[in-house]
């Protein structure tokens, strides 16, 4: 007996798969939401996925960890661009006004004249400590330092001396 055409193309597990995971639609759509911040459980809800399927079509699929990571490579650089200027502080633009100028009659003459309102960020002294732990050795060998080499009074046999240590911080 021969099988029909509609028995060749049967998937395994029986039914056809969602969506093609190596497609172009497919993968835009994972790293559009990988862009917006979005985990691998919310993509896998928003693409109408159980999570566990779409971790397993991720580990089979190589793609897929590829558009992922190229998403949240963007974002990682735009919230570092953003945080590294919070922490250098700068100037801000207030709001932009365009204001259209008149000649001595008062009639509009035509031009515009642009304001501008700015006020200046101070920088952010924790935002710049964070960066330079994350992003310089040196910085991050210093903080160490500083951690080990803490100023408590010890005991050697007993521990800390509490007494001792709040006498010292009451001078």
């Amino acid at each position: 007996m021969m099988k029909s055409e509609s028995q060749h193309k049967k998937h395994p597990g029986g039914r056809k798969p969602k969506f093609d995971y190596r497609g172009e639609e497919f993968l835009s759509q994972v790293e559009t939401y990988a862009k917006k911040g979005f985990t691998d459980r919310e993509i896998a809800f928003a693409l109408g996925l159980n999570p566990t399927y779409f971790y397993e079509m991720k580990s089979k699929y190589s793609e897929i960890t590829d558009v992922l990571a190229r998403g949240r490579a963007t974002i990682t650089a735009a919230v570092r661009a953003k945080f590294l200027a919070v922490a250098l502080g700068g100037i801000k633009t207030k709001s932009t006004v365009v204001r259209k100028l008149k000649d001595q009659d008062g009639n509009l003459t035509g031009e515009e004249e642009l304001q501008v309102s700015e006020s200046e960020l101070a920088p952010n002294l924790q935002a710049m400590s964070v960066w330079l732990y994350h992003h310089d050795d040196e910085w991050r060998k210093v903080e160490r330092c500083q951690d080990e080499d803490a100023d408590i009074p010890k005991d050697i046999d007993h521990g800390i001396s509490i007494d001792s240590w709040i006498k010292d911080k009451l001078k």
